[in-house]
């Protein structure tokens, strides 16, 4: 982040309206715990997460995940280019460093040379590299060689599809049906939990997110807060226990609508919400579920008041919609007649929805790259619920973005860059994260990042790094008249 705002941030937060004598925002990370633990998994976690970096962590000359694929691919422009030598490139740029991070530079430069072949349609010779791939790629072992498993596990499906065979022997976790991730997410599983506690990093977005949505109601007396596309919810907590330490000026009701597909999950989202407001809120609150899916909501589902401010949170869900831009349009038409004071949207900052197979291939292999290397920070390779996570999470995810096509591709991403030109067209205008905002983004980065997250703005929006690769953007928006 420069500099400048990044202490501006810290040095100048601007807490929340008579909250001077309360608890400080940095103890707001305990609510999302809390309600995690004693409302997801019975108040007791069977196994605790572990913070023990990886043998990779540690090292100048250690390179992460993203730059060798990064590697891989400037290799593969110089052979195509014929500017240099592939073998005086490979002895070069791995002069000194550790014989694991060749074995992993050479795996990954199969994998893209494979896709590579697939791109041409030479199926035959790009299955034969994904044979050599399989006999150093592993669901277990280095990042390099879980991002290589699953991404060569998603071509060899996708090289079945265009060779009209089938394959015979799947794996097992493998999804024949549309993998429903807020499905997962909505009623979450241990691996889960303890996946989204082990790894902060990812709330980073969440809490500059929720200080955004803190900054703008703050003269409300009745706050009306619109979920599009609930997850796990619990981060909700974090916004109750911020807007309960305003002792002074109470609020009159805090109401939380959640949009999700099942009736079942969301109620029970709901309930531990509401539970967790009983015992730890002062102020009234209630929550309402809305079941539909994005495409079939209309305003009335809301019940708006008119004495109420609303606000608008989206996470990972606009994207979802960008296989219907009809859809989509329809759904920021809504957004606007709602009247939001302000609309939070956080994302993933990459695109996978790039047309072209290589380029989507490679903004994938780089984006999970990167969330397989945080999770290697955080977790031991052999964690059972980080392997769960990843073999059913992420392997789905892959899976989706290389192998299908049109409406069946679901899983899409574009840059922030690309959501501010299309807001634009709605009368959407982005507006700044307050310096609360980049606060809490700050004192979260510095609390889970490791040493290895950065922060930096894009515009007036944040994009959250790992190493140096932009992964997720936190952005603001208002509505014109």
């Amino acid at each position: 982040m420069d500099s400048s705002l990044a202490n501006k941030g810290k040095d100048q937060m601007q807490r929340p309206r008579c909250a001077e004598e309360k608890k400080e925002s940095s103890c707001l990370p305990s609510a999302s715990c809390t309600i995690l633990q004693n409302h997801y998994c019975g108040g007791e976690m069977r196994e605790k997460p572990h913070d023990i970096p990886s043998s990779n962590t540690s090292g100048s000359h250690v390179p992460s995940t993203v730059s060798i694929f990064e590697m891989v691919r400037a290799q593969l422009h110089q052979q195509t280019s014929k500017k240099e030598d592939s073998s005086s490139f490979t002895s070069n740029t791995y002069r000194g460093l550790y014989p694991q991070a060749l074995k992993d530079f050479e795996l990954a430069l199969l994998l893209q040379d494979s896709a590579e072949m697939f791109s041409k349609r030479h199926y035959d010779h790009a299955t034969e590299l994904l044979r050599l791939c399989n006999l150093s790629a592993s669901p277990s072992g280095t990042p390099v060689q879980r991002v290589v498993y699953y991404f060569c596990e998603a071509l060899r499906e996708r090289i079945d599809k265009e060779k009209g065979t089938l394959s015979l022997n799947r794996p097992e976790g493998w999804e024949e049906k549309p993998f429903d991730l807020d499905k997962v997410l909505q009623n979450p599983k241990p691996f889960a939990v303890v996946c989204y506690q082990s790894s902060p990093f990812f709330q980073v977005p969440q809490f500059a997110g929720i200080q955004a949505i803190i900054d703008n109601v703050k003269s409300a007396n009745r706050v009306h807060l619109i979920d599009f596309g609930v997850k796990i919810g619990s981060h909700w907590a974090v916004l109750m226990q911020a807007l309960d330490n305003v002792g002074d000026c109470p609020l009159e009701l805090l109401k939380i609508t959640a949009v999700a597909t099942s009736k079942q999950m969301v109620e029970e989202i709901g309930q531990r919400l509401s539970s967790f407001a009983a015992e730890n809120i002062k102020f009234p609150f209630s929550f309402k579920a809305v079941v539909s899916e994005m495409k079939d909501l209309s305003k009335d589902l809301f019940e708006l008041d008119t004495n109420e401010v609303v606000a608008v949170y989206s996470e990972y869900s606009l994207g979802g919609m960008l296989a219907w831009p009809n859809h989509l349009e329809s759904v920021l038409r809504l957004i606007k007649s709602l009247n939001p004071c302000v609309m939070v949207v956080i994302d993933s900052e990459a695109n996978t929805n790039a047309p072209i197979f290589m380029d989507r291939f490679n903004e994938a292999l780089f984006l999970y790259g990167a969330f397989f290397d945080y999770l290697d920070v955080c977790m031991e390779r052999d964690n059972h619920y980080r392997m769960t996570f990843e073999g059913l999470i992420l392997r789905n995810i892959i899976q989706n973005i290389i192998t299908c096509e049109g409406n069946e591709r679901t899983f899409r991403n574009v840059r922030l860059e690309v959501w501010r030109d299309l807001f634009e067209k709605f009368g959407i205008k982005e507006t700044e994260l307050g310096e609360s905002s980049l606060y809490q983004a700050n004192l979260m980065a510095d609390r889970c990042g490791h040493g290895f997250s950065t922060l930096d703005m894009n515009g007036k929006g944040l994009l959250i790094k790992w190493k140096g690769s932009p992964i997720i953007f936190a952005s603001a928006w208002k509505f014109s008249p």
